[in-house]
């Protein structure tokens, strides 16, 4: 795997905290992950590299116990910003370049999307602006979550002014429900499974019913909720 930097914006919240961190936690124990990559949190929250670290610790606990988490935590750094200033942006780039010295990454980075929808293009717009789209220094990569629209329509808008910035080859879009492995595993089972392959059709299956269970509420996503709704965030996007 070739050496990289991970740049998630919206690295202090939900998603982040929650998922994408402790993930790759897990694949840094077990050595899933280049020598030579890093992860660059961005945010509004006023963190140095040091409370970014405890923080994610913090937040997951769980993640301390298997004595490689002072390893990981020297992959982890953090950049403050108003991601609405395009002056702002020009921190970032420097603190990439900083990073690639320091880490040996190359140029090449994965921008992660962990923000609400309202962001998706001035976000990749603001990375042009500063070059961070320039595939002759290393390769780029965009990751767009969900919502990925709210229609057909919008989302056919929002892939037009994507490609202003980002060619379509850079960009990917993704709902971190997909990544579950149960879910990727669904096809495998119904087709490939010689109990299931003959059961699971109109003949026999009376009806499917699909529970979303989760032991947290809205936390600290009410702003996010208010505009796109619990329909939009869970059923649309996860379960259908």
């Amino acid at each position: 795997m070739d050496p990289q930097v991970l740049v998630i914006f919206g690295a202090s919240g939900d998603l982040a905290q929650r998922k994408l961190i402790p993930a790759l936690y897990h694949l840094y124990k077990g050595q899933f992950l280049p020598e030579h990559f890093a992860v660059l949190g961005v945010s509004r929250t006023d963190y140095s590299d040091e409370a970014f670290r405890k923080e994610v610790f913090l937040e997951n606990p769980h993640l301390g116990d298997s004595g490689k988490e002072e390893g990981f935590a020297r992959m982890l750094f953090y950049q403050s910003i108003d991601t609405l200033d395009s002056a702002d942006y020009e921190k970032v780039r420097k603190r990439l370049e900083e990073i690639d010295e320091n880490r040996k990454t190359g140029g090449n980075y994965i921008f992660y999307l962990s923000v609400p929808p309202s962001l998706y293009t001035k976000i990749p717009a603001f990375l042009s602006e500063h070059g961070l789209n320039d595939k002759e220094k290393g390769w780029k990569r965009l990751v767009i979550e969900k919502p990925f629209g709210y229609d057909r329509n919008s989302a056919g808008e929002l892939n037009h002014s994507l490609q202003q910035y980002f060619h379509e080859d850079q960009i990917y879009r993704i709902d971190h429900y997909l990544g579950k492995e149960t879910v990727q595993n669904l096809l495998v089972t119904r087709f490939a499974n010689g109990i299931f392959e003959p059961l699971w059709n109109r003949n026999y299956v009376h009806h499917i019913e699909i529970t979303a269970a989760e032991n947290i509420g809205v936390g600290k996503r009410g702003g996010y909720y208010d505009h796109s709704g619990a329909l939009r965030d869970m059923v649309q996007n996860h379960l259908l």
